[in-house]
């Protein structure tokens, strides 16, 4: 699966791997489905960025794309945040 292909400096860049893989994999769900199917798991996903950011705080450090996780344990930092914001910077790209 692609988001094993490259190994991250450290779990700040987590992005690096699950936002590629989600993007690449509303990509498939396009090509098989359609883009209107691409396009709602898009919508579904962004909504589910929303949720996660309004649970953790908009301004809470583990909100950015890179967040510092100097002292934190990576698993206490984990949501669906890096996926849908690395996967939203690549769509974004793409247009």
């Amino acid at each position: 699966w692609s988001g094993n292909l490259v190994t991250a400096k450290n779990w700040e860049h987590f992005w690096l791997n699950e936002g590629w893989t989600t993007f690449l994999e509303r990509k498939i769900v396009g090509r098989l489905n359609g883009e209107d199917a691409r396009q709602l798991s898009c919508v579904i996903g962004y909504n589910n960025l929303g949720e996660d950011v309004a649970r953790i705080g908009a301004e809470s450090p583990l909100t950015s794309l890179v967040p510092d996780l100097t002292g934190i344990d990576p698993d206490d930092s984990y949501s669906r945040i890096p996926y849908e914001k690395g996967s939203l910077l690549l769509y974004h790209l793409e247009q």
